[in-house]
Formats: C-alpha cells, structure tokens, sequence
C-alpha cells in the first residue's frame, strides 16, 4: 500500500539534497509532500508546503522575518509553523512517516517537531550538527533514525548520494514494515541500571510469565526522560522504580539528570507506584575529569572508562529522602515503598566500596519524616538484589493493582520476605 513522507527542508540550501530524497522514494511507490522551512533566499525546488505558509502558521512571515534580522527568532517562529503543520496531518491521518535533513539551522527548526512526534511513528534527521552538538537537543527521547551524513551537505557528491540513498531506503522500510502486533497485555513500566539489574530482571521476568508486559528505562538521564513522556502519554497499567540515581543527579549537579519532573507523571496521573530507592548511593558523571573539584576525598568508583560514581553522604541523602517524599506526597494514585536494609545497589553491600549505613539510613529518616500517611514504608533485611525482594516487589505492585482504592497509613518492618 502506498504511503505517504513529509520531507522537510531548507530549500534554499538543501534543495538538492531534498529532490534526491524525494525522486528516491517516488521510485519506490510512495507519496511525498515536501516541506520548505528555508527563510533567507528562494528555493531551489517547488515544495508542496512553502516556507510562507510554514511562517503564517508559527505567527510571523518569511518578508518580515527576513527584515527584523534575528535568526534565532526566525528559527523559533518556523519551528512553531513546522510543528502546527506536522500535527494537523498527524491528526488527520494524512501521513505515515517524517524525514527531516539539514545542518545547524534546519535541524533546530526541525527539533522541536521530532520531539513531539509519537513513539513508533517512522522519522529520521539526516544532519550535519549532530556529529558536533550530540542527538539530544534534536531528538529528545523520541525513536529518531539519525544519519550524520559525514560530508557537508553543499550539493550532491559521491559520497553525500551514497548516504541519501541510504537514508531513502532504510525510511521507505520503515514505512513498509507492519506495525507491530498488540497482544493486549497490561504493561508495566519499570526503571533500573546496571546496579539493580539482578532485581530487576527478575521482576522483569515474573511479570512476563503472569501476563503483564514490562517496558524497561535504563535511569542514566535519558532513560528518565523516556519514562516520564511514556507514561504522560500511554496506557500504564503500574510504574515500578528501582532507580533513583537521576534524582540524586539532578540535585547534585551529575551527568545523569532526567530534570525536575522525573518521578511525577505517573503520580499525577493516578497510576500505581512501587518505589524502591535503589541506586541511591551515587552520582554518576563521565571520565574523571567531569568530577567537579567538590568531590575530591570522596570515595569514587569507576564503572567503566566513561562511568566514574561519586558515593552520596548523609547530608545529600537526606536531601534526596525529603525531595522523593515531596514528589510522592502529590501523587493521585496509590504508592508503596519497598526498601532493602542490606543495600540499595551492588556497590553498596557488605564488603562493597559504596557500603555506608549511616548514609542509607539518613535516606530512609527523611522518607520517614517527609512522606505523608497514605504511602506505606515497608522494610526488609535482605539486599536490593536478592531474590527473596525482587518476589516481594512483585507482590506489593499486584497488591497495588488489584486494590488502588485503599490507602495504607502504616510503616511496617519485616525481618524476611513474605510472598
């Protein structure tokens, strides 16, 4: 069946590029509409969608915007009509996938469209920044295809054809393919990283043999930002956290901050939480030199060449309680929090290099103190990593589901796992 490729481009200087991509995909049995987002000089090609309409839907025009002189502000006014236009033929049904080519300034006017496109839906940025700037501020924490294109895109060349070509092909496949089958099983979010792997595996793979299906977000800053949008978004049937490192990051300035929001969507939206403070005993950053001089003394673990940890104190954990606290206190759905008295990661266990009770310990105080009464605080003298807890997980988050309408009001401390 043929479907349908928006295009998008400067076609002021990528029009060349653009009708390669366009006869490309034309030859493969496809509809395409092109996009002009170009601001300065006439276009190369005649687009389907001009560059004025583009600036009339974002609030300005091409001759005004050309006059005030101000690229950034052209940028954003072209952005805003790109992502008007794109939403109302997503509405509309009218088109199946997206592919956006540019350098510094199409790929900016591109961005915020390819971050508000859903998962799933085919899209790609064949870019010239990306090798210089990262994906991050183009993509977000959506499913983009990214294809550094290597060469400058000046007009078409050897090597430039061979990557457009490639780019052509690998978008009309994505088209092509059948969306993947629902088995309608409930899903459940899960977050963890490398340190609760054991754990989360093994809910991972319980949930799985009862029904569920499990969706997992690895909490290194990205990952969480991932989580949050999913969630904001989808059909959640309960969100289980294992991680909390990208809290900790975000309050202490490490490289592993998912921002203010994380741990909040699911709250606000009356899904069911298990909390497990797991991972709390570090702040991540990249090689030793990303440590900020303020660490120095502590005591620091190197995970790999690029993943150095910083171990928290009592002071910064104490932080971290009260600021989980708050954030749950808002929650419209029922929350419980799970927590392993013998470690919260594989570093921080007896004979590890993060154990540090007084610090878990000043965590757990502050979740004490500053979680209102309808969460419940339930301990267990077993690691993070244990079997017995990973079961016990389980059965909190059923409990959860099966009963969301009754509040719990009371800490409890148990001396093993009861399944």
């Amino acid at each position: 069946m043929k479907k349908t490729i928006v295009i998008v481009g400067t076609l002021d200087t990528k029009g060349d590029e653009v009708d390669l991509l366009r006869s490309l995909i034309k030859k493969r049995g496809h509809h395409v509409i092109v996009i002009d987002t170009g601001i300065l000089h006439e276009p190369q090609i005649q687009a389907d969608v001009s560059k004025n309409k583009i600036a009339l839907a974002g609030g300005g025009d091409i001759q005004s915007l050309i006059e005030k002189g101000d690229e950034s502000y052209a940028q954003k006014i072209m952005a805003a009509g790109l992502k008007k236009t794109i939403s109302s033929m997503l509405k509309g049904k009218k088109i199946q996938g997206i592919l956006a080519i540019g350098g510094g300034q199409g790929s900016t006017i591109a961005a915020p469209t390819l971050k508000s496109l859903p998962l799933g839906l085919p899209k790609m940025l064949i870019s010239t920044k990306i090798s210089q700037a990262g994906v991050w501020p183009y993509i977000g924490a959506k499913d983009v295809m990214i294809v550094p294109p290597v060469a400058d895109l000046a007009g078409i060349n050897r090597l430039t054809r061979q990557v457009l070509n490639n780019a052509a092909g690998a978008m009309v496949g994505m088209v092509e393919t059948p969306p993947v089958k629902d088995l309608n099983r409930p899903l459940v979010v899960l977050s963890m990283n490398g340190t609760v792997t054991t754990c989360g595996l093994t809910i991972k793979n319980i949930l799985e043999s009862e029904g569920y299906a499990v969706l997992v977000f690895h909490s290194i800053g990205t990952g969480g930002f991932a989580l949050e949008e999913y969630v904001k978004s989808y059909d959640v049937q309960g969100v289980i956290e294992l991680a909390v490192n990208e809290i900790v990051n975000d309050l202490t300035g490490g490289l592993a901050s998912a921002g203010p929001d994380r741990l909040t969507a699911a709250g606000k939206r009356g899904i069911p939480q298990v909390i497990v403070p797991g991972s709390a005993d570090f702040i991540n950053f990249l090689g030793p030199e990303t440590i900020p001089p303020r660490y120095s003394g502590r005591r620091i673990h190197s995970h790999n060449p690029q993943a150095f940890l910083v171990r928290t104190n009592e002071k910064e954990n104490t932080l971290l309680g009260k600021t989980i606290a708050d954030k749950l206190n808002q929650s419209q759905g029922p929350v419980v929090l799970l927590w392993p008295e013998k470690g919260l990661s594989t570093l921080d266990s007896q004979g590890k290099p993060f154990r540090d009770t007084k610090a878990d310990e000043a965590l757990l105080e502050a979740l004490k103190t500053h979680l209102n009464g309808r969460t419940d605080i339930i301990e267990y003298d077993v690691h993070i990593n244990d079997n017995d807890f990973a079961q016990a997980v389980v059965a909190e988050f059923k409990n959860l589901v099966a009963d969301n309408n009754v509040p719990r009001t009371v800490s409890i401390k148990t001396d093993h796992c009861v399944v």
